[in-house]
């Protein structure tokens, strides 16, 4: 449990130094949007670029990941459907959808699964299926809604020349050839992927400080939604497919603890960068953290 508590206390003092820094304008009026630009143009991409060329095909796609992936998906179409009724915009609905179903599996699913689960191959897996397919089909979307007269062509061009994708697809390849990066653009590759983290959670920590100013327009009933089903909703269907499908007991942990990660915090770089649900995307991925602390040590304390 220790562990799992160190994780958590690692992103929250970075986050406060975000909220100290936000509150004081050290870094300026625009340090938010900044930092959130230097993460999804540079650092994200290095960082997906570098671990998905170092995994290890055959251990990636496996059991665990169909289970993991299923269950997002079913989440992520559940809210979506439920969004659309509820007649939200359809910016703020990919992103509740996105905050309802993809997890935290970088900056805290790596530290968990090392700590407390013994291996970072499952999560690995999970930053895989969540770049390749959860992110191209919500940043499709987005660019949809930004470029309704734009032709098919032209939105698909956008979609493979997205960063995140694009660096995802050439880390991808890399691992299925069986290609080693050169040292040479290994070194500078990594020192740039040093940045996503840290700016990822400055930035949020940023946003946070403006809650004091009054900024952004949030819509309670689908903030609560988002919550619910990230924290709740998901591991339940996470656990409830993997003993359908008759996984090990060790399995069944894995698969459920991932599940229970909170909101991925990307999310809001995404938010910011597309100016959609900026404000749902700050307060779930804040409070679904919170919150999933007591879901995770419940998990390991049933299921360990």
């Amino acid at each position: 449990m220790l562990a799992v508590l160190q994780a958590f206390a690692v992103i929250g003092i970075v986050i406060v130094v975000g909220i100290v820094v936000g509150r004081r304008d050290v870094l300026g009026e625009n340090a938010g949007m900044v930092l959130n630009r230097a993460a999804f143009h540079i650092g994200v991409p290095a960082l997906l670029l570098l671990s998905l060329a170092d995994s290890e095909p055959g251990h990636v796609f496996s059991l665990m990941l169909l289970v993991s992936a299923i269950a997002a998906l079913v989440v992520y179409a559940l809210f979506f459907a439920i969004a659309k009724v509820m007649r939200r915009p359809r910016g703020d609905t990919v992103i509740g959808s996105m905050l309802a179903s993809q997890v935290n599996a970088g900056n805290l699913g790596i530290p968990v699964s090392a700590y407390v689960l013994g291996s970072t191959t499952e999560v690995s897996a999970i930053i895989l299926f969540q770049t390749l397919v959860l992110v191209p089909i919500s940043l499709g979307i987005l660019d949809s809604e930004d470029s309704r007269d734009t032709s098919t062509g032209r939105r698909l061009l956008s979609l493979f020349t997205n960063p995140i994708i694009a660096a995802s697809a050439v880390g991808l390849i890399l691992a299925v050839a069986d290609v080693p990066i050169p040292q040479a653009l290994r070194d500078p590759l990594e020192l740039l992927a040093a940045l996503a983290v840290p700016t990822v959670l400055l930035a949020f920590g940023i946003s946070l400080s403006a809650r004091s100013r009054g900024d952004g327009h949030i819509h309670r009933g689908e903030l609560m939604l988002a919550i619910l089903f990230k924290t709740l909703l998901m591991p339940a269907v996470a656990y409830a497919l993997a003993r359908c499908l008759g996984v090990d007991h060790h399995q069944l942990m894995i698969i459920t603890v991932l599940a229970a990660l909170p909101s991925a915090q990307n999310i809001n770089t995404y938010a910011a960068l597309y100016r959609r649900g900026e404000t749902l995307a700050r307060d779930a991925t804040l409070i679904s953290t919170i919150a999933s602390i007591p879901v995770i040590v419940a998990v390991v304390a049933l299921t360990g």
